[in-house]
């Protein structure tokens, strides 16, 4: 049993979330009102804390995830030299600072995304390289380091087996990670009946459930987050089976067939949540979806 593996991801998702709070924390003053120079250098000093802490968590993660002899851990340290002398040429010239922190904190390309996409996919996490080469922003870095994190079956299956169980299609549902009672619930009621393939459910800690469900859409992962009585599903579909069943699925964001896979967020509640997430995975195209999409169909099978 891997226990290393269950306190790296544990550290992940509570950066993750820390980050993101320094991303926003980081955000330049708006135009509205005046901005005097103590303002601005008030600013600059939270800001270079903030960008301080966000790099030093991203080579820790990066470390963690790739290796410190890896290609990303160098390029996080190379992007975190660039960035401070970037922010100390900025100075207190907002105009400058935005320019920063468009160009090195927060933007994240449309061609970065689908390039994700593309290179993390559940059981076959061996792609082209070329997200990790277009990654340009911390932003971008933070989301790459998620998608390696969220599609890799081999890191995900070393974390400790809590339970396990075989579903009516021969295929094993295994549960891993840290146990509790509410997520002890959600794997109890995994119906035996759903169709799908080798499934690992990882409990990271109270408010952290992962998915990672095969044969649906190949290969589809959930990551589920618990706060106060709401859940927030966010869900990658790699592949798309069919279009029109992709886009009738809740919370999605609409794809045609030019799409890189899709993502979308589901809000319930914990009272809900495995119902609704149960629901979700049955309405996740398979393999088996793709003939609908294949003209005159019918009237060649007739």
């Amino acid at each position: 049993m891997d226990n290393e593996t269950l306190v790296k991801l544990q550290h992940f998702f509570a950066s993750d979330m820390i980050i993101k709070k320094e991303f926003l924390n980081m955000a330049p003053p708006s135009n509205e009102g005046y901005l005097d120079h103590d303002s601005l250098v008030s600013y600059s000093d939270k800001a270079y804390d903030s960008l301080i802490y966000i790099f030093g968590e991203l080579k820790c993660l990066t470390r963690d995830f790739f290796g410190i002899d890896s290609y990303l851990f160098k390029k996080v340290t190379l992007l975190e030299k660039e960035a401070k002398n970037a922010f100390a040429m900025a100075g207190t010239d907002i105009n400058k600072l935005r320019a920063f922190y468009n160009g090195f904190i927060s933007d994240m390309s449309v061609e970065f995304l689908n390039a994700v996409k593309r290179d993390y996919v559940g059981y076959t996490l061996s792609g082209s390289g070329d997200a990790m080469q277009n990654a340009r922003t911390a932003n971008e870095l933070l989301h790459l380091i998620h998608s390696f994190v969220m599609n890799n079956d081999h890191l995900l299956q070393s974390v400790p087996k809590l339970s396990e169980k075989t579903n009516d299609y021969k295929y094993e549902i295994t549960y891993r990670g840290v146990p509790n009672p509410y997520f002890d619930h959600i794997f109890a009621n995994f119906p035996n009946s759903l169709d799908v393939g080798w499934t690992e459910v990882i409990s990271v800690n109270d408010n952290k459930l992962l998915f990672m469900v095969r044969d649906r859409g190949h290969c589809l992962t959930i990551d589920m987050t618990v706060k106060g009585d709401k859940v927030r599903l966010e869900y990658f579909i790699p592949k798309l089976c069919n279009i029109d069943m992709i886009n009738r699925l809740p919370g999605v964001n609409k794809v045609n067939k030019d799409s890189v896979g899709a993502t979308g967020v589901i809000e319930t509640t914990k009272e809900e949540a495995a119902d609704v997430i149960y629901d979700f995975i049955s309405k996740v195209p398979t393999d088996m979806d793709m003939v609908l999409d294949r003209p005159n169909f019918n009237e060649k099978h007739m």
